[in-house]
C-alpha cells in the first residue's frame, strides 16, 4: 500500500525525469513566465515549457512531503439490510474508494451509504477485496480471488492510482475491458464508478492540479467507453459530484481522501446506477 505522499512522489520522479540534467527549468524561477514576451519563438516557447516543467516538479515534491496526518482504512465488508434469507453477494474491487481513509466505520463507506438508501429487497453481503493504492494492474491480480466467491454483483472502482502514475490511457483501457470481460463471465451484472476530477484534491496545487484534472478526465471517458462495450456493465457516474468536491472541507485531514460526508455525497451520485444494477440482477439471485 502507497500513501499519498509516496504516490505523488513517485509522479514527482516522473515529472523531473522528463527534464534534462542542468535544464534552463532549474535556473529559472515561475514568476519569471510573466517576463516572456506575448510573441511566441521557438526559443522563447521552450523557455516557458521549461519554466513550466520546473514549476510543476516543484511542486509534485512540495505536496508530496508535506506534513500531513496518515489514516487508517477500513475494510468495508459487510451486511447491508434484512438479515432473513439468503443475501446478494456483492464483491468489492478497487482501490482507497472503498477502503476509505478518514472514515470512521464501514458505515460511512460511498457504498454501505449508497445501499442504505436503496433499500435491497434482502440483505446485501458485501466482500470487500479493495486495497488503498490500488492501479487496474493491481485489480486484475485479484480476479482470481474475487471470481471464487461466485458474487451476484461486483462494483469496481478504480483509475485515480492510474492517472497520478500516469498510466497510459490506452493501456488502462485494455487491462480495464479485460478485467470486465472476465469479471461479467463470472458475475451476473457489474458495476463500475468512473473518475472525479482529482484536480479538486485539497493536497494539490497549480499547476499540478491541471495536470492531475485533465489525466483523470481522460481515464474518466476511457472507463465510460469501456463500460458502454459490455451489455451488462453499469456506470456509477460519480463525476456529477465535482463541483461538490471543490469544497476543501469534504476532504479529511490527509487533504487527499473524502470524509464521510465527501462519501455521501458519492453515494449519491452512485446510487442511479447501483440501483440499474439491481434491477438487472436475475431473479435467481433478487427474490427471496
Amino acid at each position: 500500500m502507497r500513501s499519498p505522499d509516496t504516490r505523488l512522489a513517485v509522479f514527482g520522479r516522473q515529472v523531473r525525469s522528463q527534464r534534462s540534467p542542468g535544464s534552463i527549468a532549474d535556473r529559472i524561477p515561475v514568476d519569471a513566465l510573466r517576463a516572456i514576451p506575448a510573441v511566441a519563438t521557438p526559443e522563447r516557447v521552450g523557455i516557458a515549457v521549461a519554466v513550466m516543467m520546473g514549476g510543476l516538479a516543484v511542486e509534485v515534491v512540495w505536496t508530496a512531503h508535506r506534513r500531513l496526518p496518515a489514516l487508517d482504512e477500513i475494510d468495508a465488508s459487510g451486511a447491508v439490510g434484512d438479515l432473513r434469507g439468503s443475501p446478494i453477494r456483492l464483491v468489492a474491487l478497487g482501490d482507497s474508494t472503498l477502503t476509505a481513509p478518514g472514515v470512521a466505520d464501514r458505515s460511512g463507506v460511498w457504498l454501505h451509504q449508497a445501499l442504505v438508501r436503496l433499500d435491497p429487497p434482502r440483505r446485501v453481503e458485501v466482500i470487500s477485496l479493495a486495497v488503498s493504492g490500488s492501479r487496474i494492474a493491481d485489480v486484475a491480480e485479484r480476479l482470481d480471488e474475487a471470481i471464487g466467491l461466485d458474487p451476484d454483483l461486483v462494483v469496481l472502482a478504480v483509475g485515480s492510482n492510474d492517472a497520478v502514475h500516469a498510466t497510459p490511457a490506452q493501456r488502462f483501457e485494455a487491462r480495464l475491458d479485460e478485467v470486465l470481460r472476465r469479471l461479467l463471465a463470472a458475475a451476473p451484472v457489474v458495476a463500475v464508478a468512473n473518475i472525479g476530477d482529482l484536480g479538486n484534491v485539497a493536497r494539490v496545487r497549480p499547476p499540478l492540479d491541471t495536470v492531475l484534472r485533465l489525466r483523470s478526465r481522460a481515464l474518466c471517458r476511457r472507463v465510460e467507453r469501456v463500460v458502454a462495450s459490455h451489455e451488462r456493465a453499469v456506470l456509477l457516474d460519480v463525476t456529477e459530484t465535482n463541483e461538490a468536491f471543490r469544497d476543501p472541507n469534504v476532504f479529511a485531514a490527509d487533504l487527499f481522501h473524502p470524509t464521510e460526508a465527501g462519501h455521501s455525497i458519492w453515494a449519491q451520485a452512485a446510487l442511479p446506477g447501483l440501483r440499474i444494477a439491481f434491477d438487472r440482477l436475475p431473479s435467481s439471485a433478487d427474490s427471496p
